[in-house]
């Protein structure tokens, strides 16, 4: 058989395996999505499923196993997420002050904000710094200096932040 048999065929029965596959999994677009990778499956291995006794039987199995593993896959991950919530503390409320230092840092320009957060988030020195973001050392000094400058006109921090002091790593 050829490519035209094969297509024709993906042409005959996509509505009813797309149909079938919406009443199994009740969920339209992913009936679709599944339906279309079945047929891609189907089309590529046209010369072994078209001499099948039923390539219909074989290409709506093939579908719904493909939905059978979409929902083993989401299974674990509910169960993974579960697991890993259950092990971590509570999130304590933001304060106030945390949600205006975010807001204050993600109005930043990237490398000022990328810097920021590298040398007082992280703790690195100015080396390390440079190292990590691909640049030299002037230009981390001069983009903490920069945007410590930004942060203090906004009022969030003082004279007391030092752009100078190396933070040990």
């Amino acid at each position: 058989m050829t490519s035209t048999d094969a297509a024709a065929f993906c042409d005959e029965i996509r509505g009813r395996l797309v149909g079938s596959l919406y009443l199994y999994c009740g969920d339209r677009p992913l009936a679709e999505e599944l339906a279309q990778e079945a047929l891609a499956r189907a089309w590529e291995r046209w010369d072994q499923v078209s001499a099948m006794a039923s390539p219909e039987a074989w290409t709506f199995a093939t579908a719904r196993n493909l939905a059978r593993s979409r929902f083993r896959r989401r299974a674990v991950e509910r169960r993974a997420r579960r697991r890993l919530a259950a092990e971590r503390p509570a999130a304590e409320p933001d304060s106030a002050d945390s949600v205006a230092v975010r807001a204050a840092v993600q109005s930043l320009p990237e490398r000022q904000r990328a810097t920021i957060v590298a040398r007082f988030y992280l703790g690195l020195d100015v080396a390390a710094t440079a190292e990590l973001l691909g640049c030299a050392t002037g230009t981390v000094k001069a983009a903490t200096s920069q945007a410590i400058d930004r942060l203090r006109s906004s009022g969030l921090i003082d004279d007391e932040v030092d752009e100078h002091e190396d933070v040990e790593a």
